[in-house]
């Protein structure tokens, strides 16, 4: 599918501040599952220097600044094709990756070994989440990831949060609620207890029935041999095809933030505001 986004990114600052170093990353990547086709930026105040370079997640742009501001715009234009109208369009090529816990040889062990590390330690609550699908899935890989990613929608409130860190997942899970990054942190860490390598995704998805108006959004992808990186998305319950556009990912969330950065000034607060809209 062919797809025209625009989204601005406006951030108001109570009184004039100095903007430091920012890194954005709301170029939509290219690879087998999504081309771009087009891209343009504009930022206001203009920067007063950039340089484009490629991080872990993808295509970004570095910028400084001089002078003082009482806001920040950034504008982007992008034209995306997506390919992936199967998700499921492979065969798993080892025998250990059908059964948990997963096992990776050869390379792809030390390789993966950033996404498949726990960030946190887990509790009673989610130790007690994770038995329970492990048991239903009969310790199969592609079951266990089916049932995580439903479970995760089906009993949890899905909510608006523009800022703050994720949870993570026993906050999650006592609350029954969170955000799309709040569940992706639930979804990588569950994974990553069975072994598999998990990473965050920042971008955009067109398939959200549920919401008229269209949000920065974040799903997990993990990786299969003979699959690599495949996308899950536990706030709408699916395997991911054709219908998100991926900006960036990383092994934390902050490595796939689509604006990172910081502002100096006493006492000055900072209001952010977005426009998204998606066209096919």
């Amino acid at each position: 599918m062919l797809y025209k986004i625009e989204h601005i990114t406006r951030y108001s600052f109570s009184k004039e501040v100095f903007l430091e170093p920012h890194t954005i990353r709301l170029h939509p990547r290219s690879d087998s599952a999504q081309t771009l086709k087009k891209f343009e930026i504009n930022i206001n105040p203009e920067p007063a220097g950039r340089t484009n370079l490629v991080d872990i997640g993808g295509d970004s742009s570095s910028l400084w600044f001089d002078g003082l501001t009482d806001s920040l715009t950034i504008e982007t234009t992008s034209e995306v094709e997506t390919h992936r109208s199967n998700p499921f369009d492979y065969i798993l090529s080892s025998d250990r990756a059908h059964r948990l816990p997963m096992e990776y040889r050869g390379s792809d062990e030390s390789v993966l070994e950033p996404y498949r590390a726990p960030s946190c330690d887990f509790g009673d609550k989610t130790q007690g989440f994770v038995a329970k699908i492990l048991l239903e899935s009969e310790n199969s890989t592609l079951k266990f990831l089916s049932l995580l990613t439903s479970c995760i929608c089906e009993n949890f409130e899905h909510e608006i949060r523009d800022e703050g860190l994720a949870y993570e997942p026993e906050e999650t899970l006592s609350r029954m609620k969170g955000s799309c990054r709040d569940f992706v942190v639930l979804f990588a860490e569950v994974c990553r207890s069975m072994g598999i390598a998990s990473r965050f995704v920042s971008g955009y998805t067109a398939g959200d029935p549920e919401n008229d108006e269209n949000y920065l959004h974040a799903w997990a992808e993990v990786y299969l041999p003979g699959g690599g990186w495949r996308g899950y998305d536990p706030t709408l319950g699916l395997a991911v095809a054709d219908q998100h556009i991926a900006l960036t990912s990383g092994a934390t969330p902050l490595q796939a933030s689509p604006v990172t950065g910081s502002f100096r000034g006493t006492g000055a607060t900072a209001k952010i505001e977005y426009e998204l809209t998606i066209c096919t």
